[in-house]
């Protein structure tokens, strides 16, 4: 009896086909001393033993990957008694501030430590795993990810520092950034256009002539636009042709058909965000377009709105683009008396703001006081006009918003005072290992 007389019953079916006799070889011998309950156990027990023997005295397959190279253990892995507390302060608004600490203390991260924290995955996290754990995850799914996150918070930095280079000396900074928007693809370029769009400077009219033909549609017509933004030709071609299609009557502003320069191109038919009047009054600086249409900020949002609602939300970003300060990197640091500031207005308005919230956890420090925030008394404001049989549900409705919101003051405040107290054992815990 051979494997293969074996292979043949089990293909047949113990129900159609009787089990091969064993023979009188040292194998068939084997065999017969194999006893199992049931036709089919009998047969996959045989068919076990027989498999054996077919490989046995053959040569082993060559491997196809050579066995792990040995790694060191972890050489100064996170405390353990400091490890509950980065999880909890990793899932707070003081993240990055403790994962800070931990690369300045040198502690490293196991494979398992962060795969536990996937649901909190962040860049910060790979550069702390140690030599084990970096090996273990380079075939683990996540990596790909991790990768993707560290290469667009390497091309932020990046970002910031061509913006740094910028604010300092203006040649230099466009003559970069012309060079940087050669070597990037089409969603990079996006983000460059961002920048530039920002912090618009004389010397980046090469790169604006330059991407006039770009690959990208949307790309083409945004620097062709801020050519306008530029003083020069185009832009006192635009400002001589604004009055003919932007006509003041009294307090009413109306839009007259008018010739689109050919520097602009040409406005697709049909898209709602693109029109000639898009391409005019978006080639121009929103303060620019006040001055010569000697109207107010509202005045022209509120026509162009009425015109189109995506011309208006243009005008807006076109406004908010102009704001003269550049809104500061560090996070303010605040005080307990803003935090009873936050808690009131919670209160009064409902107002949780959770950015508020975040720079609150961030920049306060832990050792403050917090106190609770007190209820407000309850204050009926006037009652609008309606009938009687409705004021008493409106009265009812104005009393559940007011406890409602002193209920959300109270649970902002406990949030509030969990995070600093664990920034507070963190802080502990900090100093007992040094």
């Amino acid at each position: 009896m051979t494997l293969k007389d074996l292979a043949a019953t089990a293909l047949r079916g113990t129900a159609r086909a009787e089990l091969p006799k064993p023979d009188s070889s040292p194998l068939g011998k084997a065999l017969a001393r194999v006893q199992e309950g049931t036709p089919e156990q009998l047969l996959l027990a045989r068919v076990a033993l027989a498999g054996l023997h077919a490989r046995a005295g053959k040569a082993l397959d060559t491997a196809q990957t050579s066995p792990p190279t040995a790694l060191p253990p972890a050489t100064n892995p996170l405390p353990v008694r400091m490890r509950p507390l980065f999880v909890a302060l990793l899932q707070s608004p003081a993240a990055l501030m403790t994962l800070g600490s931990v690369k300045e203390q040198g502690w490293t991260l196991s494979a398992a430590q962060v795969l536990n924290l996937k649901e909190f995955i962040r860049p910060e996290l790979w550069p702390l795993l140690d030599e084990r754990g970096k090996a273990i995850l380079d075939a683990h799914p996540l990596h790909e990810a991790w990768e993707k996150a560290e290469a667009q918070a390497q091309w932020e930095a990046r970002l910031e520092a061509l913006w740094e280079t910028r604010a300092a000396d203006a040649d230099a900074g466009a003559a970069q950034t012309l060079e940087l928007w050669q070597e990037s693809s089409v969603e990079k370029r996006r983000d460059l256009l961002a920048v530039i769009e920002r912090q618009l400077l004389p010397a980046d009219l090469p790169l604006l002539k330059h991407a006039e033909k770009d690959r990208s549609g949307e790309i083409a017509r945004r620097v062709r636009e801020l050519q306008g933004h530029l003083p020069g030709p185009l832009q006192d071609e635009l400002l001589a042709l604004l009055p003919q299609a932007v006509v003041k009557k009294g307090d009413q502003l109306k839009f007259k058909p008018f010739e689109l320069p050919e520097a602009l191109g040409t406005a697709k038919v049909g898209v709602y965000d693109d029109s000639d009047l898009h391409r005019l009054l978006g080639a121009l600086p929103f303060s620019l377009l006040l001055k010569v249409l000697d109207v107010r900020g509202e005045q022209l949002l509120q026509a162009a709105e009425k015109k189109h609602w995506q011309l208006g939300r243009q005008l807006k970003v076109q406004r908010d683009r102009e704001r003269p300060e550049r809104e500061a990197k560090a996070s303010p640091v605040l005080t307990a008396k803003d935090a009873a500031q936050w808690f009131q207005s919670i209160q009064q308005k409902g107002q949780h703001e959770q950015v508020t919230f975040d720079l609150l956890a961030q920049s306060l420090d832990p050792a403050a006081e917090i106190a609770a925030p007190e209820p407000l008394p309850f204050v009926l404001p006037p009652a609008p006009t309606m009938p009687k049989e409705r004021r008493l549900q409106w009265e009812e409705n104005i009393q559940t918003q007011h406890a409602q919101r002193q209920a959300e003051a109270e649970a902002a405040w406990r949030s509030l005072t969990d995070i600093l107290q664990l920034r507070r054992e963190w802080a502990a815990g900090l100093e007992a290992e040094k």
